[in-house]
This record gives structure tokens, sequence and C-alpha cells, in this order.
């Protein structure tokens, strides 16, 4: 399980000097738990701070204040430890993760080789390739070679290479067409399911959150301003952020 409490976290204005200067805060009194078994979507427009949240949990917002642990224990995101192997983010772009120069099978195996060699270590590649419905095929093929959607699979392969318990996924599906979108949503539904894997997913997308996620939090300028059930948001909407974003959302499909 992961509690996440910040205060606050953001970037330097200095942009010459990072390490100085004033702090422009993009996050502010945040709050959340990605459980085992769930998929905790985090839902809010361009520029609303969900993308810096995940970056922050792992470590790439140079300025936090907060406190998150890992099991009931305290972490600091800038030195994780044996932790990082437990988070894993996945980017927004497909093919910016994966070496160009290396296979998807190398990419892959790279992680593996720390635990298993021989035989085992091929079958223990061709099994995280079926976890996100992959064939053997793709092993020999680099990521330039694959769909969108593939290496998006891919990505997600290499994350569960690491045996994590926790997925920080982040505007993984936006740039990828509907029908692609539903398969990599499928599964991730699947290793929620069947690794008991805590998933935090970040999203512009009302539609995709509605049938795919178990609670959803709403973002808006850094803070959050609803969180609950997505049945019940959807039905019913307390703050008027919330209510707008809705019918923004349904009123463009309709159109």
């Amino acid at each position: 399980m992961l509690e996440v409490s910040i205060i606050s976290a953001g970037y330097s204005l200095n942009k010459s000097d990072p390490g100085k200067g004033e702090i422009s805060s993009i996050l502010n009194n945040i709050n959340l738990t990605v459980k085992p078994g769930e998929i905790l979507a985090l839902v809010g427009e361009s520029g609303s701070g969900k993308s810096t949240l995940g970056l922050a949990i792992v470590g790439l917002v140079p300025y936090l204040h907060g406190t998150m642990k890992f099991n009931g224990e305290a972490f600091s995101p800038f030195d994780m430890g044996d932790i990082r192997s437990k988070i894993q983010f996945i980017f927004q772009d497909p093919y910016s993760s994966l070496n160009p120069r290396m296979t998807i099978g190398q990419c892959i195996r790279e992680v593996l080789v720390k635990s298993f060699n021989g035989s085992v270590l091929e079958s223990e590649i061709v099994e995280v390739l079926s976890q996100v419905e992959l064939g053997v095929d793709v092993m020999a093929k680099y990521p330039h070679e694959l769909s969108g959607g593939q290496c998006q699979r891919a990505n997600i392969g290499r994350a569960l290479a690491m045996n994590p318990d926790i997925l920080i996924c982040d505007e993984i599906v936006s740039a990828l067409d509907v029908s692609v979108q539903a398969k990599i949503l499928n599964v991730l539904d699947n290793l929620k399911k069947v690794r008991n894997l805590g998933i935090l997913f970040t999203t512009h997308d009302l539609h995709v959150v509605k049938s795919f996620a178990d609670e959803m939090i709403i973002l808006h300028q850094g803070k959050i301003v609803e969180r609950g059930y997505p049945e019940k948001i959807f039905a019913a909407q307390e703050h008027s952020y919330t209510a707008k974003l809705l019918q923004s959302a349904y009123g463009l499909a309709e159109s």
C-alpha cells in the first residue's frame, strides 16, 4: 500500500540555477492512498498537477514537503533504496522509456537477468510478455518497429519485470486510438486482479475512468476538489469544477 501526504511540491522559477530562487508550488495539501488490487484514477485537465504528483512520488520533482509511506514504512522519494523497484512509473510517450538500440527482449532481459539465468530467464521474459498480451515475436523487434499500443504494453512488461507492488501510469493511453486504449486498460485491469497490483492512473479523459477505476480523485489547480467511487461522482457531483468537467467531456462527446 502506498500512502501519500504532500503539503507542497513544485519547481524552481530560476531556470539558470534551479537550486536557488523562488519555488513555484504545483501541488498543495494532497492526501491519497493506493491500495493493493485497486485502481485509483487521478483526473484533471492539463496543468492540474496530476503528472507532477506521480513524478513527486518517485523523486522526479525537486521540491517536496510531505511524507510517503510504503506498506506502513516512511521513505524519501529522493532515496528510495529497495522500494524503488516496488513502485514503477510508466510515462505517457510509449517510445521514450525504451532504449531504441535494444530489442524488446533485451530491454526486459536486462531487468530479469539480475534474478534469473539460462532457460529460466528466457521463459520469464516470455511470461512477462504474455501478461501484457504480447507474443514472443516482439522479442526480436526494436521499439520503432512496434505500434504505439504494443510499445506501451512493452513498457508495462518491463515495469512488471521489476516485480512491483505499485504502478504509476501517467496518461499512458492518451496518445492512442480508442480501440488500442481498451486493450491496455484490459491488461491493467487483469494485472490488478492477477498480481494484486495497486495502480495510480492519471488521465484527463473521464470516459476512460467511468468503468475502469475503483476510486477516483478530481484534481484542480494542484488541489483535490472531490474524491469517491466513479458511479457516485458521475451520478452527482459535490464540487462545481467536477460538474463542469463532466459536462464538458460528455458535451464534446455528443457534438
